[in-house]
């Protein structure tokens, strides 16, 4: 029988470090206009399925743009705001220790890094995950590139038969992940300490949504199509 997602708690958390190796400030660097992290604030905000939404993070200028925003903040520890702090780590973090992240049966993790994600993303994500009955979603765009597996000294392994080699229509069903955001249960989160588990499923965005800004490039890349399109 279908969970009805109503009745549930949802909680999205958008995950913000202070600190950034690739582009300084990141988070606070305006983008187009208004500061990165606020993209996918205001998107999370404007879901008409998420109930709550928390920013973390280390640096008490995010997360003034946060309580600017009216979102629930989190501060995140210096244990949990390395360089080398995995996602899942700062997430569980979070689910631990805020109290509305307590109570959420459903968690978004958000990346703020993916500003060109929608509120209706969010929404049909959501749609799509009550619908099958998944209990993690991950969110990526169709891919047609071939790629291979290559070790150290170059030997390398095709994905595909090089004997068959598909033609891009044929590959309609391949997806790549572009890790804007993910819908885990919080059993999924409980039992395996990971975003991912037990009956997962796909959202698909659109191409230019799977940009994730992590060069100067990317930025000037989303920066043109925001202002050409």
């Amino acid at each position: 029988m279908r969970v009805d997602l109503s009745s549930k708690s949802i909680v999205a958390i958008i995950l913000a470090r202070g600190g950034s190796k690739g582009i300084p400030n990141k988070n606070l660097r305006p983008f187009n206009g208004v500061p990165l992290v606020d993209w996918s604030l205001i998107a999370a905000l404007g879901s008409k399925k998420i109930n709550t939404v928390i920013l973390s993070s280390d640096s008490e200028k995010i997360l003034a743009r946060g309580k600017k925003l009216g979102c629930e903040i989190h501060h995140r520890s210096a244990k949990h705001a390395q360089d080398t702090t995995s996602s899942e780590e700062s997430m569980l973090a979070v689910i631990r220790e805020h109290s509305a992240a307590k109570s959420a049966e459903i968690l978004l993790l958000v990346q703020p890094t993916s500003p060109l994600t929608k509120s209706e993303d969010f929404d049909l994500a959501l749609k799509l995950f009550e619908q099958e009955e998944f209990d993690s979603l991950a969110t990526g765009t169709l891919d047609h590139s071939f790629s291979w597996e290559v070790d150290e000294i170059g030997n390398a392994k095709p994905n595909y038969d090089p004997k068959f080699r598909p033609r891009r229509q044929e590959m309609k069903n391949t997806r790549k992940e572009n890790g804007a955001f993910y819908i885990t249960k919080r059993e999924i989160w409980e039992k395996h300490n990971c975003r991912l588990g037990g009956k997962m499923g796909f959202y698909t965005m659109e191409p230019f949504q799977s940009i994730e800004i992590d060069t100067e490039l990317d930025w000037d890349i989303l920066e043109t199509y925001l202002t050409t399109k």
